[in-house]
């Protein structure tokens, strides 16, 4: 990632432009029938949320192209009532685009940037999709992505598959997505060429300090024989899907440098949540590990985006 994909000194490896802000999570009642996971059990729950635009350079624009959006992510950093911290990460595509991270790697490596116009080679980026046929469902859900007026009309996928645990040991597979509460949207191509290159982290800013932004949290819920290991195979749309709560922004973390070293890790349970057997899952605790370890040693370049409040 650091050799292809434009990571810069002191910034998170991936998901390098984002802002966090603070925000309220309420788990409805139908939660507590599912897990024991403490905060899913009532009263709201504080909590820390980064949205950011996937790119490793903090400099990426927040959209493709006119006609092409980006990946972007929402995190998430629960406050436990008994202390520390449950931590959860989603992106707006649908599935991912490796099921290993071996084979994480290799793509990575494909699109590795080459030439003086420093583009990666297309003809090897074919030649992997042309091997790992599973990937081109990833591929298709990112192509399908349209610039977006804001966050806030996103919806955020986890992508990989958990277990929930009852009171009485009962263990139920789920997938889990942030469903925003305006409705999905996109801009058209002549919006989208007037806007300037970034414009998210400011709209969305700007957007919370005179509306409520608010996700409802989906668990949608597996059946005998759907796959909890290949995070690049979406489930059926039929499986039974339950709202167990709803996050709402109230306003932006009051030191976003001091943000930047808080780790949104995926694999961040608690009693109540497991993870599944799902291997890009599992590998990426130690990658968000290394990340923060890397920056934290780190001097950012300047100049710094001002819009990340640094």
């Amino acid at each position: 990632m650091e050799a292809y994909a434009g990571a810069e000194k002191g910034y998170r490896r991936a998901h390098s432009r984002g802002l966090v802000f603070h925000a309220t999570f309420t788990p409805s009642p139908d939660a507590r029938g599912l897990t024991t996971a403490e905060h899913f059990q009532g009263p709201p729950i504080r909590t820390l949320v980064r949205l950011s635009n996937a790119a490793g350079s903090p400099h990426a624009a927040d959209r493709v192209s006119p006609t092409r959006g980006r990946v972007l992510g929402l995190a998430v950093r629960f406050t436990l009532p008994s202390g520390g911290f449950a931590t959860w990460a989603a992106a707006n595509i649908p599935v991912f685009l490796a099921r290993t991270p071996q084979e994480f790697i290799q793509l990575t490596t494909a699109q590795r940037p080459e030439g003086e116009k420093r583009k990666p080679n297309p003809l090897r980026l074919l030649g992997y999709l042309a091997t790992h046929l599973n990937a081109l469902r990833g591929f298709k859900g990112v192509a399908q992505l349209k610039p977006t007026p804001s966050f806030a009309h996103e919806r955020f996928n986890g992508i990989h598959a958990y277990h929930l645990v009852d009171a009485h040991g009962q263990r139920r597979t789920f997938r889990y997505s942030w469903v925003p509460l305006a409705s999905p949207t996109s801009l058209s191509e002549a919006e989208a060429t007037q806007r300037p290159e970034q414009y998210l982290l400011d709209e969305i800013r700007q957007r919370v300090s005179r509306e409520r932004v608010a996700w409802e949290l989906e668990f949608q819920l597996a059946q005998p024989g759907d796959p909890t290991h290949d995070a690049t195979r979406a489930w059926p749309e039929d499986r039974p899907r339950v709202t167990v709560g709803r996050l709402v922004l109230e306003r932006p973390y009051e030191d976003q440098r001091e943000s930047e070293l808080f780790v949104f890790d995926p694999t961040g349970v608690v009693p109540g949540i497991e993870l599944s057997d799902d291997p890009i899952l599992r590998f990426r605790a130690q990658v968000y590990r290394e990340s923060h370890h890397r920056r934290s040693q780190e001097t950012k370049p300047e100049p710094k985006p001002t819009d990340l409040g640094q």
